[in-house]
């Protein structure tokens, strides 16, 4: 679960849900509250009234029930108390003796653990109220309040079912919910992975720079335009990275670069005062040493510019103007080894693509340079040109398939006896890297092919 958008949808969808669930337990515990408090402001006002309606007969008090009468017997049951909180009187349901340690206590004997009202005012009210079970084991609502010199005047009732009260919030709560929760909760999800999408663009932007960065192009910059601030500290940091990579690089590129061309004036210096003082019979092997160091100089200017020159993404080549021009400046020599080589065209189709005309021919000529020492004396070497690529192939041995990778590794050599550098194939290997190209190398019955693969151009 890599996706942000997916991310943010589901921690929304789950606070939704909890957001939902806990409104819907307070409405079930408000609703089982609401018929208690609907109760107990009931009893509440009659016990209020009753108080007031204590009279003394013939020395004993008593009260004057009145209008409310009519409740006796029915839902409501009354009693009165005397000082000692015992029953005095009851109408109804007989009373309950309540002892002054209750009284005291000033508090509500709440049926249901937590409600809003009771957290914010524990003791809203005067009366002192029990839940308590009546004869028939059901539990009532008892209410007593103090009256009169002392007495105690107490109004009771069932506790009601709030099953009811219940099933109607749930009811309409469940009706509320589709447009009041359910339809915030669908919208959201419809427009979190846009937002998402629309905050990240940025992101992708700077993405893309980065991709788009090389080893030639270390000098540039991500850019922290309109990169969202959490994200900008991670920008600097990587363009503080590119700028010291950038220092290093150049100063690696500049001392390659500098170090073979400085040591080419010397060398052959070197080699034409000791080819006028060494007698002919040495001349030829000490030749050869010489030609192996000027190859070596020769593959690290390739590679030093393979690594740094500036890459026009917009140039576009005509391989077969490219591949006849190379074999026509390099045939002279290979048929000085002893070889043949040839161009051929594939077909008759256009073969424009895109690519750095100076860095193909760089890739071009190291391929023909490695298909004339790896192939056999008297062979034919071959230059394919079809719409999209350029094939070096030669007669010599089969390549096998675990060092095919490996050969375009710097240095490498199969055989360290051989007088190359190890340099040609890993700079062809970058250039085509570097153009968004590709090698192919592939090997049958003795013939080894080495195929440049390029991007069509606009006009092919």
């Amino acid at each position: 679960m890599n996706s942000l958008s997916l991310r943010l949808v589901i921690a929304t969808t789950i606070v939704f849900m909890a957001s939902l669930s806990c409104t819907f337990a307070v409405l079930v515990q408000e609703a089982k509250y609401g018929l208690f408090r609907v109760q107990r402001n009931s009893l509440t006002v009659q016990v209020d009234t009753l108080a007031e309606r204590i009279r003394i007969v013939d020395g004993r008090p008593t009260l004057e029930l009145g209008d409310l009468a009519e409740e006796v017997g029915k839902t409501v049951s009354y009693a009165l108390l005397d000082r000692q909180g015992r029953v005095i009187q009851s109408w109804g349901l007989k009373g309950v003796d309540v002892s002054p340690a209750v009284i005291e206590r000033y508090d509500t004997d709440d049926p249901f653990g937590f409600s809003i009202e009771r957290w914010l005012d524990p003791n809203s009210g005067d009366p002192v109220m029990l839940i308590l079970p009546d004869a028939g084991g059901r539990q009532r609502v008892v209410v007593t309040v103090v009256a009169r010199e002392g007495l105690f005047v107490q109004a009771s009732m069932p506790l009601l079912d709030s099953n009811i009260a219940i099933a109607d919030v749930l009811y309409t709560f469940t009706e509320g919910t589709v447009l009041a929760i359910l339809l915030p909760l669908l919208l959201a999800m419809i427009a979190i992975p846009i937002i998402v999408r629309l905050t990240l663009k940025p992101i992708r932007r700077v993405s893309r720079q980065a991709q788009e960065m090389e080893a030639a192009t270390l000098d540039r910059r991500l850019s922290i335009n309109r990169v969202p601030t959490e994200m900008r500290g991670l920008v600097r940091a990587f363009n503080d990275l590119l700028a010291r990579l950038d220092t290093a690089w150049r100063l690696q590129r500049e001392f390659t670069a500098n170090a073979a061309h400085e040591l080419r004036t010397p060398i052959a210096a070197l080699r034409a005062e000791v080819e006028a003082i060494v007698p002919a019979p040495a001349r030829s092997v000490l030749a050869v040493h010489f030609d192996k160091v000027a190859r070596l100089l020769a593959q690290l200017l390739a590679l030093a510019e393979a690594d740094s020159r500036p890459i026009d993404t917009a140039a576009h080549l005509d391989l077969t103007a490219l591949a006849k021009a190379v074999v026509t400046d390099m045939a002279p020599a290979v048929l000085a080894s002893g070889r043949d080589i040839a161009v051929e065209l594939a077909g008759d189709g256009p073969t424009l693509v895109r690519g750095d005309p100076g860095l193909v021919e760089i890739a071009l000529r190291n391929l023909v340079d490695n298909a004339v020492r790896h192939s056999r004396p008297q062979s034919a070497i071959r230059v394919v040109i079809d719409e999209r690529s350029i094939s070096v192939s030669n007669t010599g041995s089969d390549i096998p398939e675990e060092v095919r990778e490996a050969m375009f590794e710097r240095f490498w050599k199969k055989d360290r006896r051989t007088g190359g550098s190890g340099l040609g194939l890993s700079i062809v290997d970058t250039i085509m890297t570097r153009l968004g190209g590709s090698v192919i190398v592939s090997s049958s019955s003795g013939t080894a092919t080495f195929a440049l693969g390029f991007q069509l151009g606009s006009g092919a």
